[in-house]
């Protein structure tokens, strides 16, 4: 049987701390700011959701330690499993709304852009404003991976509940569950690899509009 596997920690959105100036460049740190405040929670639930995934990954271990003259304790251990994921649901449900939010704050960008009066600047804007809609395009895909897994795992749980699901029958289900998950690990590589880049074109940005004004 597979171990649950814990996500791998997302890099968050890093910014210039105590970015001042005018024009342009504050324009652009407060758009970034706001979508970067927006993701709190986002960040706030992934040790909740590791936790959750360390817990359930226990869990099976014990189940499949158990006998059947154990079912009862069997049934109890997957229903806290269970239990467990439907908590992750809700995490991820809490993180969902903390990216959108984020992505709504960022359309703001599309102001900065306008504003800026360079059509190099514009262009790097651009490219910024691009790359950052990839990175939530990359989210959505994780989450859609995401609660596709859960899901799976929801049913291995309660397969393990009724014994007269034999091991064949696990293993099979265990197999569904290993495939969906290398398309979620995947998809927090995109994640990553996105949010790296959206990073490295936002200090070229802000390098250029610091030259721009001194």
């Amino acid at each position: 049987m597979r171990k649950l596997g814990v996500l791998c920690a997302f890099i968050i959105l890093l910014l210039v701390a105590g970015c001042s100036g005018s024009g342009t460049r504050e324009e652009l740190d407060q758009v970034l700011n706001d979508t970067f405040d927006a993701e709190e929670e986002y960040r706030d639930v992934q040790d909740d959701l590791e936790k959750r995934e360390k817990k359930e990954q226990q869990l099976f271990e014990e189940i499949m330690a158990l006998t059947q003259e154990q079912q009862e304790d069997v049934e109890k251990q997957a229903q806290s499993a269970i239990d467990s994921a439907d908590e992750r649901l809700d995490f991820l449900q809490t993180e969902k709304e903390s990216m959108q939010a984020a992505k709504e704050n960022f359309t703001e960008i599309d102001g900065v852009i306008e504003d800026a009066e360079e059509a190099a600047v514009k262009t790097d804007l651009e490219a910024l404003k691009a790359k950052m809609h990839e990175r939530f395009a990359a989210h959505n895909e994780f989450t859609q991976a995401y609660e596709g897994l859960i899901g799976l795992q929801k049913e291995l749980y309660e397969m393990l509940k009724d014994e007269e699901n034999n091991l064949q029958m696990l293993q099979e289900k265990a197999g569904e569950v290993n495939k969906q998950n290398e398309q979620v690990q995947n998809a927090v590589t995109a994640f990553n690899e996105l949010t790296q880049q959206v990073n490295e074109l936002k200090d070229a940005t802000m390098e250029k509009l610091n030259e721009n004004e001194e």
